[in-house]
């Protein structure tokens, strides 16, 4: 579990940096947030691990269940 918590952080940690690039105007610095490509399939890529993580969840209760029926019978 701590292998796959230090292989995720960091994942995590770039998908949710943005780039700041701050431009300067009459009227005072404007900041324009750019998304890079690269964040958004890190992101999606967290995302899918996310979800095979619950859905692996469900499916160790759905089996420890089925166990403890066959063991109460």
């Amino acid at each position: 579990m701590k292998k796959l918590i230090a292989i995720l952080l960091p994942l995590l940690l770039s998908a949710t940096a943005l780039a700041e690039e701050t431009i300067g105007a009459a009227d005072g610095p404007t900041s324009i947030f750019v998304a890079e490509q690269s964040l958004l399939s890190k992101g999606l890529i967290v995302t899918a691990g996310g979800l095979c993580g619950v859905f692996l969840v469900l499916i160790l209760f759905f089996f420890t269940i089925k166990i403890m029926q066959k063991i109460l019978k």
